[in-house]
């Protein structure tokens, strides 16, 4: 299944895990595009790989060093009828590598560590200078400190115990010019709570940034004293550079295709905040925020809540917010409707085959735009020896146009699934913050089978 319902892959993996360490892989990866006659609903699909062969190691090494290591050879292809400009083919041969040297305790880490990037090109076109061979190596350090401190206390008559774990990271990557080559697969990374520990901004090979920074943040938890469980938790999180960043992923609209923008010169970042919390019974909260001192205001946010009071019983909300880009609210349940509920402790033959019906769905709703961007709506009926689901999903692919998918599925509990179109189940697995599959203490050594 794809989450681009008309970006339609064909793949062929072949792995061999020849040790714990080292696997040795191949594959063939096309693409079909379903295109429409409307121009500004045409999409791009991304390289076809025909084909990519590697292998990789991920191991100890000796006196405590850990060493990876990952070697490709990739002949990158358009496929037909997805491309509307002109763009680069050809073989590519890269290999990434890195030595690292962890120091722990039972309180805090550092590591230290030494990695490069090195990739190099056979083009079936020339570049902008006339080669059609180029190559280059980027090597890198950095060094990650982790702390994690702990103290217990009481908070509203509960034990709980507190957690401190700050963090630094220093990152330095060496410049290289990478504006001419081909970009096949590099993008750039979402700004996160995971991205800005990152060494590198970009996904993928083809482009590295050439960082040299400091990332400090600082995380709290408070813990369960009994369970374990984490009833809250807050963090903070800010990068500073040391010098210009001429490799970055800010759009560049003379040369969009280059993968490379404009250096970057704002030695403070944006703030990342976030803070979660389950300490209402039944309710969990969450929100993350992207501050720019700059500017003095939010540039991104997402904040949702979830009620569940019962098993099969949720009710989320979510507010999204990319300045000046999107605004996006969220409505997304799973509920009970008609029926006696079934108890899925208690022998099959004790749940006799009488049904009762579930009401799930998500909206997802564009306050820009005015108009529901994508929908799934559907209903599930528990008959107590079966289960029954069908979901309908509506994705927008314009401002005018939209694609409908209809999925059904029969459930004979114990035995197996009958899919017509896409797994429903997994449709809401994916759609519906907090939905649980009827009977899924049952759902394991199922035969599935499906007809699209």
């Amino acid at each position: 299944s794809s989450i681009t319902p008309r970006l339609l892959a064909s793949d062929l993996d072949i792995t061999q895990a020849s040790t714990p360490e080292w696997t040795t892989y191949a594959r063939v990866r096309r693409w079909q595009v379903l295109q429409t006659t409307d121009a500004s609903t045409r999409i791009e699909a991304p390289y076809e790989r025909l084909p990519q062969l590697g292998a990789r190691f991920l191991g100890p090494w000796q006196q405590g060093f850990e060493v990876s290591f990952e070697g490709e050879i990739n002949r990158f292809a358009n496929p037909e009828d997805a491309v509307s400009v002109p763009r680069a083919t050809g073989l590519r041969v890269h290999a990434v590598g890195s030595l690292s040297r962890p120091y722990r305790s039972a309180s805090w880490s550092l590591t230290p560590k030494v990695w490069f990037n090195a990739a190099t090109y056979s083009l079936d076109q020339p570049l902008a200078d006339g080669r059609t061979h180029a190559s280059r190596v980027v090597p890198a350090l950095s060094l990650d400190s982790q702390w994690e401190l702990e103290r217990e206390l009481q908070l509203f008559n509960r034990n709980v115990r507190q957690t401190l774990e700050p963090r630094l990271l220093y990152v330095n990557n060496a410049y290289r010019d990478q504006r001419a080559l081909p970009n096949f697969d590099a993008t750039s990374k979402d700004f996160n709570f995971d991205s800005i520990y990152s060494e590198n901004s970009f996904t993928g090979i083809d482009r590295v940034a050439d960082a040299h920074q400091l990332t400090a943040g600082v995380t709290t938890r408070v813990l369960d004293g009994q369970s374990g469980g984490e009833l809250l938790r807050l963090g903070l999180a800010q990068r500073y550079l040391f010098r210009d960043q001429r490799i970055t992923a800010n759009p560049d609209l003379t040369n969009p295709f280059s993968g490379v923008g404009p250096p970057l010169t704002q030695r403070f970042s944006d703030v990342l905040l976030l803070g979660s919390t389950t300490l209402l019974p039944r309710w969990s909260l969450d929100a993350s925020l992207q501050y720019s001192p700059d500017n003095d205001r939010l540039a991104r946010s997402v904040a949702s809540m979830r009620y569940s009071p019962a098993a099969y019983k949720t009710i989320s909300f979510a507010h999204r917010l990319t300045r000046g880009l999107s605004e996006q609210v969220e409505l997304g349940w799973q509920w009970p409707i008609y029926g006696a509920p079934k108890r899925p402790e208690l022998p099959l033959s004790t749940n006799r085959c009488s049904g009762r019906w579930y009401s799930v769905g998500r909206l997802n709703y564009s306050t820009l735009e005015s108009r529901l961007i994508d929908s799934v709506l559907g209903v599930e009926y528990d008959a107590g020896c079966w289960i029954g689901r069908v979901v309908a999903t509506r994705l927008s692919t314009g401002r005018s146009d939209a694609s409908t998918r209809l999925s059904v599925q029969l459930e004979l509990l114990g035995l197996s699934r009958l899919n017509l179109g896409a797994n429903p189940l997994q449709v809401l697995k994916d759609n519906i913050p907090g939905f649980r599959a009827l009977r899924e203490d049952r759902s394991e050594g199922y035969l599935s089978s499906t007809y699209d």
